[in-house]
C-alpha cells in the first residue's frame, strides 16, 4: 500500500524572479513523489508579493488542521525548499514538533532534508538550537528594559503601592492614601503601639480602603506589609519574589535602587521603624505548648463569608481551686477579628479536638466510601481516558500554534517599526512585552502538553494511580501516631482543598463537606516536596447524609447538662458528668479541677442524675445504648 503525502508550495515576489514559482515547485514535488512512490493526499498554496504581505498562511494553517484531523493518514509533507516552510527557526521546529506529534515527516526536496533520516534529524537538532538562541535573545532583550528603567528610577511595573498612583510608568502621591501610610508610621513608632493597635486604631476612628471602588477596614496584613515596604522611603524593588512551577512564592536575589518617586516617610522614620519590627520579631512564638500546630487552620472555612477559620484559644484561671482550666481550642472565622475590622459577623467557633477528629475518621475510611472510588476511576482508570487525553494533546497543539502565528505577526510588526518615529520607543516595548507574553503563554501549553503525555504513557501502560491512592489512605491510621503536629499538617494540605462546616450543628454535626485534590505523578521519577504534580484528581465529599464519626458524637460538658435540663428537668455539675464518664471507662484527660487541700470532700454524683448523665452519653453514641448502670 502506497504512503500519502502532502504538497506545500509558497511563493514572494522575490522567489518567482528566481524562478521559484508555484508551478516550478508543485512541479518538482509532484516528481518527487513519483520517484519514491508516495500518493498524494492533497496540495496546498499560499501566494503573495512577499511573505510580509501576507496576512497569515491560511493554506499552511489548514494543512496543518487536516494533519491533526488524520483524516488522509499521511506520513509525509514535501516543499521545495525549508524556508518556504517556515519564516525563522523557531517556526519551523514548532510545525515540526506538530507533525513529530502525529508521526509525519517532513522533506525538503531542493535542500536534501528528509526527517525521516538520521542526518535530517541531525539537521532538525541543529535548527532546534538556533531557536533556543532566539528565544533567548528575545528574553534578554525584554529584562534588559525593565533593567534599565529600574536604573533610572522607574516603576518596573507589579502592583502599586499603596498611597501612590502609576502615571505615565512613574510613581506619583495619591494624597488621601498617602496621609493615611503617614499616621500608620506615626502610630508605630509611638510606644506601646503594635502592628494590631495601629489597624484598631484606623477602624476605631472610622478610616477606610477602597478596593475596587468598595470602603473596607484596614487588616492587619496590609500594615504589616505597609510597614515592611521600601518603596515609601523612597527605594525600588524588582525581583523580590518569584513563583516556582508549583506556585509557591519564594524570595529570590532582590535588586533595590533610588527611586525618582517622592518618600512619604523620612530614612529616620524607617529606620525607627525597622529597628522595633526587629526586636519583636519572634514576640509570637508560643510559651505554652509550642509544638502544637492547628491542624486545618484555613481549610476550614467560615460559612458566612466563606475566608479560612484560623485557630484561636479559650485559657482562664480557675479561682476556685488555683492555676488554669484546661485550655480549649477552636477554629474561628478570620474576618471577625477585631484586628481585621469584623467585616464578618460570624462569631461561632468550632471545637478543635472535634473538627480534627471527624475529619481524620471521614479521611481515614474514605476508601470504604463509593463515591471516592468511583471518582478516582473515573479519572484515572476509565477505558476512555487515552481517547480523552489524545483529544486535550490535540487542543494544546493548536493552541501552541495559534500563538506562533501570534508570534510571527509581532515578530513582523516589530521588524517594520520606524526608527525615527516619536512613538518608537513606547511602541517597541509594547510590541516586546506581548512577545514576551505570548511565549509565556506557549510555555505554559508545553509544560501542560508534556504532562499530558506523561499521564497518556501513563494510562497505556496500566499504572493504577488509584490503587497508590488508596494505599497512601489506607496507611494513614498506622503512620498518623507518629507524625508530627507539623507533618500532619502538610499531609492534610496535601490533598484536602477546602472543608465546609454548618453555621449550627444539626443533630450534632459539623462537617457538611470536603473538597478533595490529590496530587498524582506519573513516570518512575523521585518525587521531591516541591515537585509540582502531574495532574490532579478533584472531587467534593458531602458529609450531609454520612452518620455521625466518633468525634462529632462527643458532647461537650455544656451539651450534657443542656440535654439532661431539657428533657429531665435536673441540673448536673460537671463533676456529676466526669464522674460517670469515667465509671464507663470514657477517655477523659487531665482533671485541672482537682482542689489542693487533701481532706477536701467530693460529692459523689447520685444513682437518679447518673441515669440521666447516662441517658445523655447514649443519645450522643458515647456509649452504647446497651450498657446498663453499674453498682
Amino acid at each position: 500500500m502506497k504512503k500519502k503525502c502532502y504538497l506545500y508550495t509558497r511563493v514572494s515576489t522575490a522567489a518567482q524572479i528566481e524562478g521559484y514559482s508555484l508551478e516550478a515547485q508543485a512541479e518538482k514535488l509532484r516528481g518527487y513523489a513519483a520517484c519514491r512512490e508516495l500518493e498524494i493526499a492533497g496540495e496546498y498554496c499560499d501566494a503573495g508579493k512577499s511573505s510580509k504581505s501576507i496576512k497569515g498562511r491560511p493554506a499552511f494553517q489548514q494543512m496543518l488542521d487536516d494533519i491533526v484531523s488524520e483524516e488522509d493518514g499521511i506520513s509525509f509533507v514535501l516543499v521545495f525548499k525549508l524556508s518556504r516552510f517556515g519564516r525563522n527557526a523557531a517556526d519551523v521546529l514548532k510545525s515540526m514538533q506538530l507533525l513529530t506529534d502525529y508521526g509525519v515527516d517532513l522533506v525538503c526536496v531542493e535542500d536534501a532534508i528528509d526527517s525521516s533520516t538520521q542526518g535530517g534529524r541531525l539537521t532538525m537538532a541543529i535548527l532546534s538550537g538556533v531557536a533556543e538562541i532566539e528565544k533567548e535573545n528575545i528574553t534578554v532583550q525584554f529584562l534588559s528594559g525593565k533593567m534599565q528603567k529600574l536604573g533610572e528610577g522607574g516603576w518596573p511595573g507589579g502592583p502599586i503601592p499603596y498611597g501612590y498612583r502609576n502615571i505615565n510608568k512613574k510613581l506619583v502621591i495619591e494624597p488621601g492614601e498617602a496621609e493615611i501610610v503617614k499616621l500608620i508610621y506615626n502610630l508605630y513608632v509611638q510606644d506601646g503601639m503594635m502592628v494590631n493597635s495601629v489597624v484598631n486604631y484606623l477602624n476605631g476612628h472610622g478610616y477606610k480602603k477602597t478596593v475596587r471602588n468598595e470602603q473596607r477596614p484596614f487588616t492587619f496584613d496590609m500594615v504589616k506589609t505597609i510597614l515592611d515596604n521600601p518603596v515609601y522611603c523612597g527605594k525600588i524593588l524588582y525581583n523580590r519574589r518569584i513563583n516556582d512551577k508549583a506556585g509557591n512564592r519564594k524570595k529570590k536575589d532582590m535588586i533595590a535602587v533610588d527611586g525618582n518617586h517622592e518618600p512619604l516617610v523620612t530614612p529616620k522614620q524607617w529606620d525607627l521603624v525597622r529597628m522595633k519590627r526587629e526586636k519583636h520579631k519572634g514576640r509570637s512564638k508560643k510559651a505554652e505548648d509550642p509544638e502544637r500546630i492547628s491542624l486545618l487552620s484555613g481549610l476550614v472555612k467560615c460559612p458566612k463569608c466563606g475566608s479560612g477559620m484560623i485557630a484561636k484559644k479559650n485559657k482562664s484561671i480557675n479561682h476556685n481551686h488555683g492555676g488554669y482550666y484546661k485550655t480549649l481550642y477552636y477554629y474561628g472565622c478570620n474576618n471577625n477579628r477585631k484586628c481585621n475590622g469584623r467585616v464578618c459577623d460570624f462569631n461561632h467557633t468550632y471545637n478543635q479536638e472535634k473538627v480534627d477528629g471527624a475529619v481524620f475518621e471521614i479521611v481515614s475510611g474514605l476508601t470504604m466510601i463509593p463515591v471516592f472510588r468511583e471518582r478516582v476511576l473515573h479519572h484515572l482508570g476509565n477505558t476512555d481516558a487515552a481517547d480523552r487525553l489524545e483529544a486535550k494533546l490535540k487542543k494544546l497543539r493548536k493552541t501552541i500554534r495559534s500563538e506562533e502565528m501570534k508570534k510571527r505577526k509581532l515578530g513582523e510588526d516589530l521588524d517594520n517599526l520606524d526608527f525615527l518615529d516619536d512613538d518608537y520607543d513606547r511602541d517597541y516595548e509594547k510590541i516586546q512585552g506581548e512577545i514576551d507574553r505570548v511565549y509565556d503563554r506557549i510555555e505554559k501549553a508545553e509544560d501542560e502538553m508534556e504532562g499530558k503525555m506523561k499521564k497518556l504513557s501513563a494510562v497505556k501502560q496500566g499504572i493504577q494511580t488509584a490503587d497508590r491512592i488508596a494505599g497512601l489512605l489506607g496507611h494513614m491510621g498506622k503512620l498518623y501516631g507518629h507524625m508530627s503536629c507539623e507533618e500532619r499538617r502538610k499531609m492534610y494540605r496535601l490533598f484536602i482543598e477546602r472543608i465546609d462546616v454548618y453555621p449550627e450543628h444539626p443533630d450534632g454535626k459539623i462537617i457538611k463537606s470536603i473538597a478533595f485534590r490529590f496530587p498524582v505523578f506519573y513516570g518512575e521519577e523521585e518525587v521531591t516536596e516541591d515537585k509540582a504534580p502531574d495532574d490532579q484528581v478533584m472531587f467534593t465529599l458531602d458529609c450531609g447524609d454520612m452518620e455521625l464519626t466518633a468525634s462529632e458524637a462527643k458532647a461537650t460538658y455544656v451539651q450534657i447538662r443542656k440535654y439532661v435540663l431539657e428533657k429531665f428537668g435536673a441540673k448536673v455539675s460537671s463533676l456529676y458528668i466526669a464522674q460517670v464518664k469515667r465509671k464507663y471507662g470514657l477517655d477523659l484527660g487531665k482533671n485541672y479541677n482537682v482542689s489542693k487541700k487533701t481532706d477536701a470532700r467530693v460529692p459523689i454524683c447520685p444513682k437518679d442524675k447518673e441515669e440521666f448523665i447516662m441517658d445523655a452519653l447514649k443519645h450522643y453514641k458515647m456509649l452504647d445504648a446497651d450498657v446498663e448502670m453499674k453498682e
